[in-house]
């Protein structure tokens, strides 16, 4: 019976992607980026990412699809959510019409199953002219979680694009890749053909890359 391929987005305007065949180690991971023309509305881009994932499940053929829950609210505004359900809802769609088995993860999920329960990664401290509205302190900390999986995967071996600005992206869906027995899956009959998937996993001992500290796939 043959390992699945598991493919991972960090759904954004600079999509995040790694395809993973779990019969082979973590250095095979394949990883990179999907990135739309500039000035261009979310409209589009929603229409392009569905053109853009239709490619990428031709060439890698995976057998799921795990991708990082939709933002739901954020601090950097009401835009930054339509955006992100737009092109996230744009994914689902494509994956549910083309037959293929998906679901989600909560970034707080990943991130504790990946790096260990209790990690905090590197901050910045920046200085605010008003109080913050959730601390009341003139500073807001912000964690350098991509930075930390860029880290990761440089440790692990994982191939990540040169180009600094997006290579973070590729490293959060090169870590979902490590999560995806824990997504949610959001209809019955695709948890019954999670459940058939699960049983062709590679035991958790003998799966390539377990053997990374926080590996929690």
């Amino acid at each position: 019976m043959s390992k699945p391929v598991i493919m991972a987005l960090d759904t954004s305007k600079t999509a995040g992607f790694a395809v993973w065949d779990t019969a082979r180690h973590v250095t095979a991971m394949k990883t990179g980026v999907l990135e739309f023309e500039p000035d261009h509305s979310v409209e589009y881009c929603a229409g392009q990412m569905g053109l853009k994932i239709v490619r990428l499940i031709r060439e890698n053929n995976p057998d799921f699809i795990v991708m990082e829950s939709a933002i739901k609210t954020t601090m950097n505004g009401a835009a930054a959510t339509i955006i992100s359900n737009q092109l996230h809802g744009a994914v689902i769609a494509t994956c549910t019409n083309m037959g293929v088995l998906w679901g989600t993860l909560a970034v707080q999920t990943w991130r504790a199953m990946f790096f260990g329960s209790g990690f905090k990664p590197a901050f910045k401290v920046h200085k605010l002219k008003k109080p913050d509205r959730k601390t009341g302190k003139l500073e807001r900390i912000e964690y350098l979680w991509k930075d930390a999986a860029v880290e990761a995967c440089e440790r692990d071996g994982i191939s990540l694009p040169s180009k600094k600005t997006i290579a973070h992206n590729a490293a959060e869906a090169a870590a979902m890749c490590f999560c995806w027995r824990n997504a949610i899956i959001h209809t019955d009959r695709d948890k019954l053909r999670f459940e058939e998937l699960m049983k062709r996993r590679p035991d958790r001992k003998q799966e390539p890359g377990n053997d990374r500290p926080g590996a929690a796939a």
